[in-house]
């Protein structure tokens, strides 16, 4: 963590440095620094300046407590009370940038990074499980599409985690698809909550490509799951979900 902050500092430092070099077209020399434990034990005396001046206020953020976590949570497939937790809160966070209902969420197991905490939770655990800047986004897809990307994950033997969906699967097969309490109709139009990075094709979810529609909330997923446990506190809630019948694995007879 501390090696990454420093990363980003010196290139906040270096970017303008090196763009107004490039502007008045003079020359600079470089060499190659090994980024190792040498590197730390001397830091540059400016880079540990500017990094002792805003430590101490971004750990004082980091360290504010947002919620409380009755048990540990964890991510495992096929699902989890964190891989439930994460989808539910694209889901219900969703909401409030659709003018429409938002139909079902999905994000991915290689997002989730880290684990909550027994006990109370900070705004350090969030940016520990969700490192990455990855933006929710709202999509519009055909019924097809939306097959497709079930019976592309299933077939693959992975399903991502999901909100409001029940799935039932056997033999790499959906016996059973439900999405927001209805049985799945291939010729209608569904909401979709997920994020930029598997709207790009990241982690080959390619189906998403196809949507019809896209509306980026330019909100990142570790704020829209920040937002959910904020409501949920509102309401007395804890941070924590639970393992349920949103995806089924059928052992074949």
């Amino acid at each position: 963590m501390k090696r990454i902050f420093f990363l980003f500092l010196l290139f906040l430092l270096l970017v303008p440095a090196l763009t107004w070099a490039q502007e008045q077209k003079i020359g600079f020399e470089y060499s190659v620094v090994r980024i190792d434990s040498t590197f730390d034990a001397a830091p540059p005396t400016r880079v540990s300046r500017l990094m002792a001046h805003y430590r101490p206020d971004l750990e004082k953020q980091m360290m504010q407590v947002v919620g409380f976590a009755p048990k540990e949570m964890r991510a495992f497939r096929p699902q989890s009370p964190l891989s439930n937790f994460a989808a539910d809160a694209l889901w219900t966070v969703a909401q409030q940038y659709s003018k429409e209902p938002v139909d079902f969420s999905l994000t991915n197991f290689g997002g989730l990074r880290a684990s909550f905490p027994q006990g109370a939770v900070r705004l350090y655990d969030i940016y520990a499980v969700f490192p990455f800047e990855n933006a929710l986004v709202i999509l519009d897809m055909e019924g097809k599409d939306v097959q497709e990307l079930f019976d592309r994950l299933v077939g693959a033997n992975r399903i991502e985690a999901v909100g409001n969906v029940e799935v039932e699967i056997s033999g790499r097969r959906i016996s059973n698809l439900r999405i927001a309490g209805q049985p799945f109709d291939p010729n209608r139009r569904y909401k979709v909550a997920t994020i930029d990075f598997l709207l790009g094709g990241g982690d080959s979810v390619a189906a998403l490509k196809n949507a019809v529609m896209v509306h980026d909330t330019g909100i990142m997923i570790r704020d829209a799951v920040l937002q959910y446990i904020t409501m949920r506190k509102r309401e007395g809630k804890e941070v924590e979900a639970a393992v349920d019948n949103r995806i089924k694995i059928m052992n074949d007879e």
